[in-house]
C-alpha cells in the first residue's frame, strides 16, 4: 500500500462554500473584509465555480464567524441555506439521478469536487443505510460545524428531492454534544447522538430504491462528465486517517500498537507518527476517539455490562476502563447510561 505525500496545506474546499457562509455572515451585518483579513483568499474568487480554498484559510474564516457572531450552532444554518447548486456540478448529478442510492453513488465518487477536507462513505448495516464522514484532515475544532453543515445540507435536500417523506432515522457525532444543543435538540427530527466512534447519518435502507423527482438521464450524465473533468484537476488526499481506524478496528477487541499498525501500512512507526501529525492528530488520539466511541455506542445501545464493555476494548477491568471513560467525557459509565 503506497501513501501519497501530500502537504495538509494543499487540502482545500470549494470557495462555493465560502460564498455561501459570507451571505449567511452578510445578513448579521459583518462584511466579508473582516472575515477574509489576513488569509490568502482573494475576494471574489467565489464568482470562479472551479475556485478553491485552502484548508488552513477556511478554517481562519469558519472560527473568526463563530467569533464575530457568538454562535457556534452557525453549521446548521449554513446547510439548511444550501440547495443543490451550492453543490456545482456534484448536486446537479445528484439532483438528476434515477434514485436516492444513485444520488448517494454519485456524492461519493466525486465529493472531492467539492472537498477534500472530508470523505464520504455509504454503507448498509442491517436494515438500516449508513452515510459516513471521514475526516481526512483532522478539523479540531471545525468539526461540529463542517459535521453540522453537511447533515443539515443532506437532510434539506432530500426534502427537495423526495417531498412528503417521513422523516426517519438517527444522527451520530464523534464529538462531544455542544452546550448550545440541549436547546436545539427538541427541532431535531430524529435522535441525535454524540460521542460516538463516527459522524453518520442513518436512515432506512429500504429509502435506496426510492425513486427522484428529478430524474433526469441526459442531464445525470452531462453533470457526471463535468465531475469527472474536475476530478482530473484536483489531487486526491492520502486516506490515512480512515486506513488507520479500520486497522485498529480490525482487530476484533484487540487494539494493536502503533507499530503494528506502520508495518501494516508498510512504513516505520516513526514515519506514521509524522504523517499524522502533520494531519494534527495523534495514534493515541485516533485510538482513544475509536475506544470512546464503541463505548458510548455500548453504553447507550446495548444490554452489556460495564465489566463486559471494558473486556470488548481491550481494558483488564472495569476501572481502568471508567478512568479513561471519565477522562474522555468527564462522566463515569454508569452516570452516562442513565
Amino acid at each position: 500500500m503506497t501513501i501519497l505525500k501530500m502537504d495538509p496545506a494543499e487540502y482545500s474546499v470549494s470557495a462555493e462554500y465560502l460564498s455561501l457562509m459570507l451571505d449567511v455572515l452578510a445578513r448579521r451585518g459583518i462584511a466579508s473584509e473582516e472575515l477574509l483579513s489576513g488569509t490568502q483568499i482573494e475576494p471574489g474568487c467565489w464568482r470562479d465555480p472551479k475556485a478553491r480554498v485552502s484548508a488552513q484559510d477556511f478554517e481562519r474564516v469558519a472560527v473568526r464567524a463563530i467569533r464575530m457572531t457568538g454562535e457556534p450552532w452557525i453549521g446548521w444554518e449554513l446547510g439548511a441555506s444550501m440547495t443543490l447548486s451550492s453543490h456545482g456540478f456534484l448536486g446537479y448529478a445528484a439532483m438528476s439521478s434515477a434514485t436516492l442510492g444513485d444520488a448517494l453513488e454519485l456524492a461519493v465518487k466525486y465529493f472531492r469536487t467539492r472537498s477534500t477536507m472530508v470523505q464520504l462513505e455509504t454503507f448498509l448495516e442491517g436494515d438500516m443505510a449508513v452515510m459516513q464522514v471521514n475526516e481526512l484532515l483532522s478539523l479540531g475544532g471545525l468539526t461540529p460545524l463542517t459535521m453540522e453543515s453537511l447533515f443539515s445540507s443532506f437532510h434539506f435536500m432530500g426534502q427537495k428531492l423526495l417531498p412528503g417523506m417521513e422523516v426517519l432515522g438517527e444522527l451520530r457525532f464523534s464529538y462531544p454534544e455542544p452546550e448550545y444543543f440541549e436547546r436545539m435538540r427538541p427541532l431535531m427530527p430524529v435522535p441525535v447522538y454524540f460521542d460516538c466512534a463516527y459522524n453518520q447519518m442513518r436512515f432506512p435502507a429500504e429509502r435506496m430504491d426510492y425513486p427522484l423527482q428529478f430524474a433526469d438521464p441526459r442531464l445525470a450524465r452531462m453533470a457526471a462528465d463535468q465531475c469527472e473533468q474536475e476530478m482530473a484537476t484536483i489531487k486526491a488526499p492520502p486516506a490515512l486517517l480512515g486506513q488507520v481506524r479500520r486497522i485498529i478496528l480490525a482487530g476484533g477487541g484487540r487494539f494493536p500498537s502503533v507499530e503494528e499498525v506502520a508495518s501494516e501500512l508498510h512504513m516505520s512507526s516513526r514515519t506514521l507518527k509524522r504523517k499524522l501529525q502533520q494531519l494534527g492528530t495523534s495514534y493515541q488520539e485516533i485510538l482513544d476517539g475509536l475506544r470512546k466511541g464503541l463505548a458510548v455506542e455500548f453504553l447507550t445501545q446495548s444490554d452489556h455490562t460495564v465489566d463486559e464493555i471494558a473486556m470488548s476494548l481491550g481494558y483488564s477491568d472495569a476501572s481502568n476502563f471508567a478512568r479513561a471513560f471519565r477522562r474522555w467525557t468527564s462522566r463515569s459509565p454508569s452516570d452516562y447510561r442513565q
